[in-house]
């Protein structure tokens, strides 16, 4: 049960709170079923505390100790764990719904059976961390670490949302015994000879299995270059079908990608997409009627402008459906930046053969792939 004058306590600041903690350490905090939905909890010392079944909806715990706590069952629906520090803790059946992971340590944490979909797992540790029966259908990952890790019981990775790479460990592959769904390989960056490869680590392959899947890693191998710069599309929500299409031929090139998709009222990019930015990316912009009318586009432009300086190569590679970007109501010095790159013209792209023409030229000019000095 929950300890009132403890929760009186915690309620009152974290400045006295983690007073209280430091000048009773040996006492055991139980906040067993303590109702703190939407407290603000910023940087509280709450490490080994008993929160089972306690309610957290929309609490903020960014910057929280909360290593070896017990939050088994809990609810934390929406809840802000950004670069928390959740380490041995143990999360089983907990909701986490929503819940957003910017930075935040889980390392060797229980996640068993609990619910993450449409949680935030950006910049993610989750190495241990045990995701046996846990759900992460429309999740969002991006430079989360998969290491030593058994994902063959997770649910919902091929429901996953991937807005950038993330880290797949040798170790997480072997652990798995190959049984990940390739659509998530995909989507954390793995090329298509990688992904054959973890097959090798299924038990009970026959001699003449193990030496097609071998025969695969050739072929593809050899087949494909290897790519050094992640390529992300960034494009309005109305220009889906032509991405879709753009999509198929990429996946046939092995090159891996991943969408930047905006809302024409959304205004700029979120935050996550700014820090992708700062992956050594190549951005295919796609300029049409739709995209041209948020200011989002002049942010993307001016970002990659900064990054082409950094990296002394281009980063922006604009391409259009139609020729709005040249009528548009942009900031004149925007349309010059803009006119100074070749912009390929996508316009016919539901003509196959026209599509495939200009595709080819795109790929023969981005700068995506290892050269040989």
């Amino acid at each position: 049960m929950t300890d009132k004058k403890q929760l009186e306590v915690l309620k009152k600041s974290v400045e006295e709170w983690n007073k209280w903690r430091k000048d009773n350490s040996i006492y055991r905090v139980d906040l067993t079923e303590a109702d703190l939905h939407g407290v603000n909890l910023d940087g509280a010392d709450l490490g080994v505390v008993n929160f089972s079944k306690a309610n957290l909806r929309r609490a903020s715990l960014v910057g929280a100790n909360l290593a070896e706590a017990d939050l088994g069952g809990a609810t934390l629906v929406e809840a802000t764990l950004d670069e928390a520090d959740l380490r041995w803790a143990d999360l089983s059946k907990a909701d986490l719904k929503g819940a957003k992971f910017y930075g935040t340590n889980l390392n060797e944490a229980d996640l068993s059976e609990a619910n993450l979909k449409g949680a935030e797992l950006y910049g993610t540790n989750l190495a241990e961390a045990n995701l046996r029966g846990a759900n992460l259908s429309k999740s969002e990952l991006g430079k989360t670490v998969f290491g030593d890790i058994d994902l063959s019981e997770t649910k919902g990775l091929d429901e996953v949302i991937h807005k950038f790479s993330s880290t797949v460990g040798t170790d997480a592959l072997q652990r798995s015994k190959g049984k990940i769904p390739e659509k998530f390989l995909r989507g954390c960056g793995l090329s298509d000879w990688e992904i054959e490869s973890a097959k090798l680590y299924q038990p009970g392959l026959s001699a003449q299995e193990v030496d097609n899947i071998l025969y695969r890693v050739h072929d593809l191998r050899v087949g494909q270059a290897i790519q050094i710069n992640p390529l992300f599309i960034s494009y309005s929500h109305k220009d889906g079908a032509f991405v879709d299409e753009m999509e198929k031929h990429l996946d046939k090139k092995g090159i891996r990608f991943w969408r930047d998709i905006h809302d024409v009222t959304a205004g700029r990019l979120e935050k996550v997409v700014d820090r992708a930015m700062r992956l050594n990316p190549t951005v295919l912009l796609i300029l049409s009627e739709a995209s041209v009318q948020s200011d989002w586009v002049e942010h993307e432009a001016r970002t990659a402008r900064e990054l082409e300086k950094e990296l002394g190569r281009d980063v922006l590679c604009p391409v259009a459906l139609d020729d709005a970007w040249k009528t548009c109501k942009w900031p004149e010095r925007l349309r010059e930046q803009i006119m100074e790159y070749h912009i390929l013209d996508f316009s016919k792209w539901e003509n196959g053969e026209e599509f495939g023409k200009v595709f080819g030229k795109l790929i023969d000019g981005l700068d995506l792939f290892y050269k040989e000095k």
